[in-house]
């Protein structure tokens, strides 16, 4: 797990507007950032996009 900056869970938790676009191996995107949804419990950040474990996103970040 990822140690998240609490400023920026913070930020994050504050907005309604998340976007997520998982990194390749090489350091680029897979294409558009998604908006996904999002929230955070005791210091950790937890996201879900409306297709589940179908998403597009879902499936290069689990890559």
């Amino acid at each position: 797990m990822t140690l998240w900056n609490p400023a920026v869970l913070a930020d994050i938790a504050s907005t309604d507007d998340l976007h997520i676009s998982p990194f390749r191996t090489d350091g680029t995107t897979y294409g558009t950032p998604t908006w996904i949804w999002s929230v955070v419990i005791d210091g950790g950040l937890y996201v879900r996009a409306y297709n589940g474990v179908d998403s597009r996103w879902h499936a290069a970040a689990s890559t």
